[in-house]
């Protein structure tokens, strides 16, 4: 059995998780993302969303991000994930091309930097108790140097931006819906430089309060979309998709300094052209109030 063991870029790091509420960070925060990761590949899905077998792999991956809301509305957030060379997959071929990648990823991760703003909610542009609603526009700046036909990712400079709007249920239970489209208008020798990235995420979120702690549990339902591509995953000239459910468990923390420690089990339903990806990932993200610090809050 083939094992394959590479740091991959966490989909564009930082400010960018899935499963979060609708907000920004209160007003002069400074929050630091660190999460890890291990996928497990045995499987995958062909042109006709048919099941197949894959080389056996094992993915580890980490991600930095951080980020500092100037104001109640507005949260400013820069990512970075780091990679590794020397990563044997010849076992796997990469976009149908007879070859095996003798380095599917080289080199380091993109950057990602973006802008949150508080659209609607408490305090926010357009005030609301029920609804919550943030708008994050983002760029993707390429690490210099990954420009490998082999190479994993985009690896070229990227637009887009996010939606994330909340329903309060009650003030413990919410039903988050979370949009983000991209574009990568320049093209390179990437295996996987797609023209565009569409993902459409819906679940319910929901917490309990223990003390000075809070867990909250969410449940979120995962759908991305690729476009045709003649340097495919699996299979080149065929669009891929990859529908996922991601139960996360998290258990908040003020003492003694605020911290999330969260974990999240990503299981594969549904996909064409596309790995069956299961994903264990540890989630720690630390959070600096300064204004608090400084007594005026």
């Amino acid at each position: 059995m083939k094992k394959i063991i590479l740091f991959m870029a966490a989909l564009l790091a930082g400010a960018a998780v899935y499963a979060e509420d609708a907000t920004v960070l209160q007003s002069a925060t400074l929050r630091v993302d660190v999460d890890a990761s291990a996928g497990f590949v045995r499987e995958g899905w062909d042109a006709d969303s048919g099941k197949i077998d894959v080389p056996d792999a094992v993915i580890i991956g980490a991600s930095l991000g951080v980020s500092y809301s100037f104001t109640g509305w507005f949260t400013a957030a820069i990512g970075w994930s780091p990679g590794v060379t020397d990563t044997d997959l010849a076992g796997i071929d990469i976009g149908n091309d007879g070859d095996g990648a003798a380095e599917i990823y080289e080199g380091l991760g993109d950057f990602s930097v973006k802008a949150q703003f508080q659209i609607a909610g408490e305090g926010a542009l357009l005030p609301s108790e029920r609804f919550r609603m943030r708008l994050t526009p983002g760029i993707i700046i390429p690490f210099p140097g990954i420009d490998d036909k082999d190479a994993l990712g985009n690896h070229t400079w990227g637009a887009g931006s996010d939606v994330s709007l909340d329903t309060l249920i009650t003030d413990t239970f919410f039903i988050n819906v979370f949009s983000e489209v991209y574009w990568f208008p320049i093209d390179n020798k990437s295996k996987t430089n797609n023209e565009w990235e569409f993902t459409l995420e819906a679940g319910p979120q929901y917490s309990l309060s223990l003390g000075r702690a809070r867990i909250a549990f969410a449940l979120p339902v995962n759908w991305k979309v690729s476009p045709e591509n003649d340097k495919g995953i699996l299979i080149d000239g065929v669009y891929s998709y990859l529908l996922t459910v991601r139960p996360a468990l998290t258990l908040k923390l003020t003492r003694p300094f605020a911290v999330d420690i969260g974990i999240e089990y990503t299981l594969p339903l549904y996909g064409k052209n596309n790995y069956a990806v299961h994903t264990i990932t540890v989630k720690a993200p630390v959070y600096f109030n300064f204004a608090k610090n400084k007594g005026e809050e």
